[in-house]
């Protein structure tokens, strides 16, 4: 069968959807992967072996989400929703980010040629390529309106905890105690684009026909949508192994990482790179940071003991680590299960980054320190415990243990070829 994969131009979240279209191709279908059309985006889709169809034009998502805050929509959706504005974690993420992303698709002037432009272009590529199935990013909305328009089956492919089926049911919720007959806005901000391609609104454009989860079940939200869970393979790119990583260690090895996410979206991300260093200083350690030059910059000096290094994919160095400190991105999280290492999460509020951290904390696989500015002395104290405290390896093994119970991206093509034939031409 052809099948359509769309993404943002995020690495993180190409990095996800990567394992299950390779498996999906090695196994005789045609893939093709649909973005915007972002030379940095494109480039890593083709060195992960797949076909890239850049559309439209680039995109920054950053300032693009940001000039939808004007959209009134956005604020009555997100105190519908009942979540507490004085939330720290969950107001942001609904409002200024989940809601945010949703209206940078569906403007309130639907001429706007960012958002007819690029939904003009996958729906004539859907209709000219004919896919049968089309496997979309939970933020990236123009791929159902596509899929329906060729008539292919389409589902999700989570990148998170599904905060955005979430988002949807509190909304349902919120108006239906309203009771007050208040309008389905979502719905509303979507029809002006939906009638230009002749779509009728239903909840598949919003939540899939059908959701691949690749977390937990113990992490899944309590909601009454249809799921297909598959095991995390963790992936972030191919490179020449360095000669440093034959062997094992003659100290610790604590990988730092910022995340692709800490690289492309985010400015700030609550940090110092200086104070870490002067943290492991004098620790019998060996702190690898996978940091950029821009990372780097204003660090005056660099301890003995750190080693940093642009970028080595963590499939390859976390082998050999003893513990992670990381903001708490979904791919680095199962890039640090998979390979048994424990985690110090300093999470980024407003994001789904705080799930993986509290989750992990709640089972002893690791820390959290939820904090904007986190002390040197916190981070220290906690990366310490994590070295010392036999605990948190072995609960990161029974993490582990339980990530590979989960079906692989190969097993589950059988259930994706069974429901695209149900779902095909609804």
């Amino acid at each position: 069968m052809r099948v359509m994969f769309t993404v943002l131009p995020v690495t993180s979240h190409l990095l996800i959807m990567a394992p299950m279209a390779s498996a999906l191709q090695s196994a005789g279908h045609d893939v093709r992967v649909v973005t915007h059309n972002h030379p940095e985006t494109v480039a890593s889709i083709t060195a992960a072996g797949l076909s890239a169809v850049p559309l439209g034009e680039g995109i920054d998502l950053v300032a693009a989400v940001q000039d939808t805050f004007g959209h009134q929509a956005l604020e009555d959706i997100a105190r519908t929703t009942g979540v507490d504005p004085e939330d720290s974690n969950l107001w942001p993420m609904i409002r200024n980010y989940l809601v945010a992303t949703y209206a940078m698709y569906y403007p309130a002037d639907p001429d706007a040629p960012g958002a007819v432009g690029i939904t003009d272009e996958m729906v004539r590529f859907a209709q000219d390529w004919e896919p049968d199935l089309v496997i979309w990013d939970p933020l990236f909305f123009p791929s159902p309106i596509a899929a329906r328009a060729c008539g292919a089956a389409h589902a999700r492919l989570l990148w998170g905890l599904d905060r955005f089926g979430w988002l949807r049911s509190l909304y349902s919720e919120g108006r239906a105690s309203a009771d007050d007959g208040r309008p389905d806005l979502m719905a509303a901000m979507m029809r002006p684009l939906l009638d230009r391609f002749g779509v009728e609104f239903g909840e598949d454009l919003i939540t899939g026909q059908w959701s691949i989860d690749p977390w937990p079940s113990r992490m899944r939200l309590p909601l009454d949508l249809d799921y297909v869970a598959v095991r995390p393979v963790p992936f972030n790119g191919a490179t020449v192994v360095p000669d440093w990583l034959h062997g094992t260690p003659e100290n610790p090895r604590v990988c730092l990482t910022l995340g692709t996410s800490g690289r492309e979206l985010f400015a700030e991300n609550g940090i110092s790179i200086t104070d870490v260093f002067d943290m492991v200083a004098d620790l019998p350690i060996e702190l690898v940071a996978t940091l950029n030059e821009a990372q780097l910059a204003g660090v005056e000096s660099i301890p003995d003991n750190v080693r940093t290094t642009d970028y080595v994919p963590l499939n390859l160095l976390l082998p050999s680590c003893s513990a992670i400190i990381h903001l708490g991105g979904s791919g680095t999280w199962a890039a640090a299960v998979v390979h048994g290492a424990p985690q110090l999460m300093v999470p980024k509020s407003g994001s789904e980054y705080v799930d993986f951290a509290r989750y992990t904390a709640s089972r002893g696989a690791g820390l959290v320190i939820e904090d904007e500015k986190p002390t040197i002395e916190a981070m220290r104290e906690g990366l310490l415990r994590i070295l010392r405290e036999p605990s948190f390896q072995e609960a990161t093994t029974t993490l582990r243990q339980e990530m590979w119970e989960i079906p692989s991206p190969v097993d589950i093509i059988p259930e994706l070829e069974q429901r695209t034939r149900r779902h095909q031409g609804r």
